[in-house]
């Protein structure tokens, strides 16, 4: 069998207040809206990869006040990512430091819901 290859990703989100969390995707993080169906958007983070906002009342999942997914970001310059959210009054709860366990600088904030972001700089190949 000659399967595919996968060309992108999505990572689906569920909000109860989902302008809000429109608002923090397109504006604070600057990422393209590229699909709007009304109750769920999606937007581009780099190339063909995704994050998805979703009204939790209407879509698939419903929205939980548990929020057990944490979505990564990987940038080549984790300080100029912090004072850019910092600018934008986004309450960054871990500042950058390095990670005890692969070579990288990590920060981690929340976006209005309640999802954990990170930011993340690999300081050599992938961490190893």
């Amino acid at each position: 069998m000659n399967l595919s290859e996968i060309e992108g990703q999505i990572t689906f989100t569920y909000y109860n207040d989902l302008e809000a969390a429109a608002e923090f995707y397109g504006d604070v993080m600057g990422f393209e809206l590229v699909i709007d169906v009304g109750f769920a958007k999606v937007y581009r983070v780099y190339g063909e990869t995704h994050v998805g906002i979703v009204d939790g009342n209407l879509g698939s999942i419903k929205a939980a006040e548990e929020k057990p997914v944490m979505i990564s970001f990987i940038v080549d310059d984790i300080e100029s990512w912090h004072g850019y959210l910092k600018e934008r009054g986004v309450d960054v709860f871990q500042p950058p430091k390095e990670a005890a366990y692969l070579k990288m600088k990590t920060m981690l904030f929340r976006d209005p819901e309640g999802y954990v972001l990170e930011v993340l700089e690999f300081l050599t190949p992938y961490g190893l």
